[in-house]
């Protein structure tokens, strides 16, 4: 089974960062490489997405230096994935 990188990028997400995360890490695949991208947020995200990556080994968080946007924070996160194949996730949407 291939190992897929997960990139989801997250700015001010601390009301639904959670249950994103919980949706990803209960999926029947589980070579998965989660990497969330903290877009500078103001709010707790980036302490919750430590949190989470304390917990399982297979999310790694990178933060952004300064609030680049969504495809700026993908791009980041695409530069250190290495799953076979790299999915967008978008941390609103649960899967």
């Amino acid at each position: 089974m291939s190992r897929v990188s997960v990139l989801m990028a997250a700015y001010n997400a601390e009301k639904y960062i959670s249950k994103a995360l919980d949706s990803l890490l209960s999926q029947t695949h589980k070579d998965l490489q989660i990497i969330c991208i903290d877009d500078v947020s103001t709010d707790s995200t980036f302490s919750i997405l430590k949190e989470y990556a304390g917990k399982d080994r297979r999310i790694r968080v990178l933060q952004m230096e300064r609030n680049s946007g969504q495809a700026k924070a993908r791009n980041h996160g695409l530069a250190v994935a290495d799953g076979d194949k790299a999915v967008l996730h978008h941390g609103v949407i649960l899967s």
